[in-house]
């Protein structure tokens, strides 16, 4: 037996009106189409429902057995679907997004107060994760966006450019004062400077290798996968790190210089991951919007 909830709404409201007409009319249906529609349902479940005179429209035994039933069941799917469209009008207003640890508290807190002002319906959900997670968080469904720097090519990933990002110079206060000339410092000069520096395998490091050239390597260089680590080692005057300008923002707590890299001046991308074919979070562009407003505001401080 298929019984429909059009099929329920149309004998509850004959039953409360006690007129096929006037039923008719609140459930938007020809008096025809609700008569055809109520003698299939009779049929379907094989008693009639109504006792039919020209003058009134009664409820019959069975009618009346079904009626407490219909309502209830009415007034049960208008709330769950009422719970539904809540809740799916609350997922469209969150937003929820992965980024390394760098970019969670340094760039992204920024953002989530510049929406709190414009707007203030979105709710961001920030995941800080390792950066090789990021990807994988994405393809699963478990974040909306991912947010980094050189995301592997993947046909089950969309990948926005976002803004070039800078390679900057970070050093102890003062470190660079008889290098660096203008507030900036040029590779060749960077070849001679004792330096700090990520894993051989990370793409940001294999960028600062490949504009570095020839360079004499040292025995054991200093390597640590975490950005904060290197700007802490760079403030100890462990070496210079060079890093994307992404975290300039964070270098303000410690005792380091940041200046721009030149001769030439080497830039990286800055991208945002979401599920190739998933229909995007409407938070999604507004976020963004934000999100490279601070990166740039961030980025002109070096």
């Amino acid at each position: 037996m298929n019984v429909t909830l059009r099929q329920l709404r149309g004998f509850v409201a004959i039953a409360q009106s006690g007129s096929f007409t006037r039923a008719a009319e609140q459930v938007h249906i020809t008096q025809a189409g609700l008569s055809l529609m109520i003698r299939e349902f009779e049929v379907q479940i094989g008693c009639s429902l109504f006792e039919r005179t020209t003058r009134a429209v009664r409820l019959t035994q069975a009618g009346r057995m079904l009626l407490p039933f219909a309502e209830r069941t009415l007034r049960d799917a208008a709330e769950v679907l009422d719970r539904l469209n809540k809740l799916s009008d609350h997922a469209a207003r969150t937003l929820t997004v992965a980024a390394t640890p760098l970019v969670a508290a340094d760039v992204l807190p920024a953002v989530c107060q510049d929406l709190t002002t414009t707007r203030a319906d979105i709710r961001v959900i920030v995941k800080d994760v390792d950066r090789r997670q990021i990807q994988a968080m994405v393809e699963s469904g478990e974040v909306d966006a991912g947010l980094g720097i050189l995301f592997k090519s993947s046909s089950t990933l969309a990948k926005e450019l976002l803004m070039q990002l800078p390679l900057v110079c970070v050093s102890a206060a003062g470190a660079l004062a008889g290098v660096a000339k203008r507030n900036s410092v040029t590779w060749a000069q960077l070849r001679n400077l004792p330096m700090v520096r990520l894993p051989t395998d990370n793409a940001i490091q294999q960028l600062v290798d490949k504009n570095l050239g020839s360079r004499a390597p040292a025995a054991d260089p200093p390597t640590f996968s975490n950005l904060y680590t290197l700007i802490a080692m760079a403030e100890a005057g462990r070496g210079v790190a060079v890093l994307p300008s992404f975290v300039t923002q964070g270098c303000r707590r410690y005792r380091v210089d940041v200046c721009p890299i030149v001769s030439p001046s080497v830039s990286t991308g800055f991208f945002c991951i979401t599920k190739q074919g998933a229909q995007p979070s409407p938070a999604l562009a507004p976020f963004l919007v934000s999100l490279k407003a601070r990166m740039e505001a961030f980025s002109r401080r070096t």
